[in-house]
């Protein structure tokens, strides 16, 4: 617990140091992009240009966790430990300067520690059962359309299909095809952007419909370095109501032309939350 409070604190400073961010004369603009919540900001890449994104992550989540890494509850309860790693090949295509349409492939590698039914190794120690799945997790594809609604401010309606591709009975997917329809906005002027969005996933399966919303802000310090923090929750009802909140700061640089690194980490608001996360991606844009 001591550990995530303070893995908690360092991301709400490291998002406070974003935001307080001065810059160089660069601004923020469409091209700056958020991670969570990349397919559902009010940012697109352009007409004709696209955005081909590799991701990977690690993740843990001790003391019992709730969720498996599909975001669903875990009805095993002798499950006492998640250790696992997630991989995304996000993709995106502008059409015309307010429409952008793409896909989010993930796969999953998931290690589920047991805490119930340990035994004793020959040196007398206790052992944990560890089971190692490994499955694509759900594709995610999605279409979405932003309209300017005053000066600096732009404002997005889309659509979310997911698909399940990943394994429902190892957790590492919903098996439920489902639907997000979310709005979304965005304020940028200069070196700053603020904006969020709200969603409601409707599952077409025994899964629960989830309620969707986050916050971003982004700060360009210069050319080649910005600051991003999201704010993401998931809330839903299956038996008992789970609240899926995290905090996700991370950093883009810009250091060759046409590719971004983007170092990013995780870390959990509520207990119902994957407890944290440290990955990057590596974008190319055109």
């Amino acid at each position: 617990m001591g550990a995530a409070l303070r893995g908690g604190a360092l991301a709400v400073v490291v998002c406070a140091w974003a935001v307080s961010a001065w810059a160089d004369g660069s601004d923020v603009t469409d091209n700056d992009r958020v991670w969570a919540n990349f397919t559902r900001e009010a940012a697109t890449v352009g007409d004709s240009h696209f955005w081909l994104e590799l991701r990977g992550m690690k993740l843990d989540d001790g003391g019992g966790p709730k969720l498996g890494l599909s975001g669903y509850p875990i009805d095993d309860p002798s499950i006492g430990h998640i250790d696992g790693g997630r991989f995304d090949l996000v993709g995106a295509y502008g059409f015309w300067n307010g429409a952008e349409v793409g896909a989010d492939f993930p796969f999953v590698m998931q290690e589920d520690i047991t805490t119930i039914g340990t035994t004793v190794s020959p040196s007398g120690e206790l052992t944990r059962n560890h089971d190692e799945k490994v499955s694509p997790g759900d594709l995610v594809l999605y279409g979405k359309f932003k309209r300017e609604l005053a000066e600096h401010w732009a404002g997005a309606l889309g659509l979310e299909i997911s698909v399940p591709t990943g394994s429902e009975n190892d957790f590492l997917g919903s098996g439920d095809f489902g639907l997000n329809p979310f709005l979304s906005t965005r304020y940028q002027t200069g070196p700053f952007a603020f904006g969020g969005h709200v969603g409601f996933l409707l599952n077409t399966g025994n899964q629960a419909d989830v309620f969707n919303w986050s916050l971003e802000a982004i700060a360009r310090y210069n050319a080649y370095l910005s600051f991003r923090c999201e704010l993401n929750d998931r809330l839903f009802r299956d038996g008992e109501t789970f609240n899926d909140m995290t905090i996700l700061p991370g950093l883009d640089l810009d250091l060759i032309e046409h590719i971004v690194i983007r170092p990013q980490g995780l870390a959990h608001l509520t207990g119902d939350a994957i407890d944290w996360g440290v990955g990057v991606g590596i974008a190319f844009t055109l």
